[in-house]
């Protein structure tokens, strides 16, 4: 089971990496884009749409993985400090499954647009330039699913500290 923490741990790692370059991307691109306007009075037409489309998404989605299998997911504990060692783990077991389904939910909804979107090459227009968009629908769709793995994972483990626990 630890080899299996540890491998979805290192999978998300990379994601949120994958993340964190989007965002480096992003920032070289824009301040390209606004030196350019500002000294040539030239402008990429598709600065807007590649953030919206490219950068933000990714940056959204694919680090939610690496978010709940490190536990800094926003979370609300009213009664937590006052449980006991055995029944916080098995309330934080219980809100890992509870939250593996809503994105297993989360991945199914986000299927479907994905799909739909990649057959039918949807696209946008900017001008005279074509910009394609259905790639950037496999992001929310691929966080949702491995945000999903993380939270069966942490379940099956906190299950597991429960009976060590007990």
């Amino acid at each position: 089971m630890d080899m299996l923490v540890t491998a979805a741990s290192r999978v998300a790692r990379l994601l949120a990496l994958v993340g964190a370059a989007a965002v480096v991307a992003m920032m070289l691109h824009i301040c390209l884009d606004v030196v350019l306007r500002n000294l040539f009075r030239y402008s990429f037409s598709s600065t807007n749409a590649m953030v919206a489309r490219y950068y933000m998404v990714p940056l959204a989605f694919l680090p939610l993985a690496y978010i709940e299998l490190k536990d800094q997911m926003v979370s609300v504990e009213l009664i937590d400090g006052l449980l006991q060692r055995p029944l916080r783990e098995a309330s934080d077991a219980l809100v890992a499954a509870i939250a593996s389904g809503i994105y297993g939910t989360l991945t199914w909804a986000t299927w479907g647009a994905m799909v739909s979107n990649w057959n039918r090459g949807t696209l946008i227009e900017l001008g005279e330039v074509r910009f394609i968009t259905y790639p950037s629908y496999i992001f929310p769709t691929l966080g949702f699913a491995l945000a999903t793995a993380a939270c069966l994972v942490k379940t099956v483990d906190r299950t597991r500290r429960i009976g060590r626990v007990s």
